[in-house]
């Protein structure tokens, strides 16, 4: 489980690396108080840039969001920012249909730390996928590897 992997080197050596968003350290339940369905996560390093991504679901439709510190990347277009997790970070891969965000919200952590927000439309529903690979482990994964696994 890689994500369990990329998550502890990062909490150990955090001084090696760029920020990481704090959602790593908190629960997620099975839905969110607006009835979103929290279906799974992922972590991993472009370099010394972690990102950690959540996979949701939402009135038939299915995405992903991936946080990204914005140090050192502050004025990146959405080009330049889908370059990056496709190209360098190999998280996803386009497919037919695919649509870029239109826009990516910038958005402030617990700790004060800056992120880009990227949402990516991975399907909706009755129809094929719109990216493929990326690794999804089950939000309970993490709650257990946070102490949450009595939530």
């Amino acid at each position: 489980m890689k994500a369990i992997e990329h998550l502890s080197e990062y909490r150990k050596n955090k001084e090696k690396y760029l920020p990481m968003i704090d959602h790593h350290t908190k629960f997620f339940p099975e839905r969110t108080e607006f009835e979103d369905v929290n279906i799974g996560w992922d972590c991993g390093f472009i370099g010394n840039r972690p990102y950690f991504l959540e996979c949701w679901g939402t009135g038939g439709i299915t995405m992903l969001t991936i946080f990204l510190s914005t140090i050192g990347i502050e004025n990146y277009t959405v080009g330049e920012l889908e370059e990056l997790l496709i190209e360098q970070g190999k998280i996803y891969v386009k497919v037919e249909g695919y649509e870029s965000p239109s826009i990516v919200p910038k958005l402030t952590d617990g700790n004060g730390n800056e992120f880009f927000s990227i949402n990516i439309v991975v399907g909706l529903e009755d129809e094929p996928a719109r990216i493929e690979g990326g690794m999804i482990i089950p939000f309970e994964k993490l709650n257990e590897f946070n102490g949450f696994s009595g939530a």
